[in-house]
């Protein structure tokens, strides 16, 4: 498994173009999804934290910056290619971290990391419910409701393993 190293990420992230907000956002991403997965981990959950430490910096490394309709995959798709040939296993991770494809999000890995991009808004940890508030505003797209509830039913599977609540996350993550 081919895993780039942070600093790999961040000039990945640099080569690429990705707006300052849109990397603020991938790093307050990474630091949640990171602190969850080694909590998993002390768990016993069979996790591999570095694969998700690279996939959370670089989820949207296909991100330009430009207002997008939702849902839009492209950015996906277009981080897919720019990670397949190199990094196969961080493509296939951040392919399915959309709003609309978390049943699609077969390993723990891919979990998280579409998770915690519910829980970033640029520097701030926030609830899954308030992001997703935001992401209907700012999209003016109506998140299904089925949807909604299989991400709140995924933060109840991972808080409970982890033993925390979902509400003090911004409390431990540092």
């Amino acid at each position: 498994m081919n895993i780039p190293t942070r600093e790999e990420c961040l000039e990945l992230l640099c080569n690429y173009k990705v707006p300052e907000h849109i990397q603020n956002h991938c790093k307050t991403v990474n630091k949640v999804a990171v602190f969850l997965a080694k909590k998993l981990k002390e768990k016993g959950v069979d996790i591999n934290v570095e694969l998700v430490d690279a996939a959370s910096l670089l989820h949207d490394v296909g991100r330009t910056g430009e207002k997008e309709q939702y849902p839009n995959p492209r950015h996906l798709e277009e981080g897919y290619n720019r990670l397949k040939d190199k990094y196969p296993e961080v493509a296939d991770t951040i392919r399915v971290h959309g709003l609309l494809l978390l049943d699609k999000a077969e390993t723990w890995e891919q979990k998280l990391v579409n998770y915690a991009d519910k829980r970033a808004w640029e520097h701030e940890i926030v609830s899954l419910q308030k992001r997703i508030s935001s992401i209907e505003r700012r999209y003016e797209f109506t998140f299904p409701e089925e949807n909604k509830q299989k991400y709140f039913e995924l933060e109840k599977q991972i808080f409970d393993i982890i033993e925390l609540e979902p509400d003090e996350l911004g409390e431990y993550v540092e």
